[in-house]
């Protein structure tokens, strides 16, 4: 799904290396890391997805982003998914 809407190339990985959820009152959060790599298995980009799910009605979700340099230093680009 994340790959799709951050426009990850189909002959790049895109890897899932850990996630963190905290439930609160009215809202869960969602965090996940994700390695982009490309053909030859190098990383090329790193990500962080942040979901918010709101519990009560409406009942919305909104996705964030964030994209780094491989080494994780430096913000590339960041943004609204949803």
């Amino acid at each position: 799904m994340y790959r799709e809407l951050l426009g990850i190339p189909s002959e790049h990985a895109f890897v899932r290396t850990d996630m963190k959820w905290d439930e609160g009152k009215k809202m869960d959060v969602d965090w996940f890391w994700y390695d982009e790599k490309d053909m030859n298995g190098d990383v090329i980009a790193k990500y962080v997805v942040k979901v918010i799910k709101f519990i009560y009605p409406p009942q919305k979700a909104e996705i964030s982003y964030q994209k780094f340099t491989p080494d994780s230093i430096s913000l590339l680009a960041s943004g609204e998914l949803s």
